[in-house]
């Protein structure tokens, strides 16, 4: 999506891996269900961190979040 200056990457991701175009709110429901799954996982919230090679890590443990999406 790109009439979304202020989060694009987020929903490039999002759209990306759901395969259609979303809506902020979708986006941030999106982002919260990633979250809510590595909380279940590891026992904490993830740190969401889009590096610029495209990967999706947790910047408190490191792990790889783009293995969840």
């Amino acid at each position: 999506m790109r009439a979304c200056t202020r989060c694009e990457a987020w929903h490039t991701e999002a759209e990306k891996n759901k395969g259609h175009y979303l809506s902020c709110t979708q986006v941030k429901e999106y982002w919260a269900e990633v979250n809510r799954h590595h909380k279940g996982e590891t026992g904490h919230y993830a740190q969401i961190h889009i590096r610029k090679d495209g990967r999706i890590i947790c910047l408190k443990c490191g792990q790889d979040i783009n293995d969840h999406l």
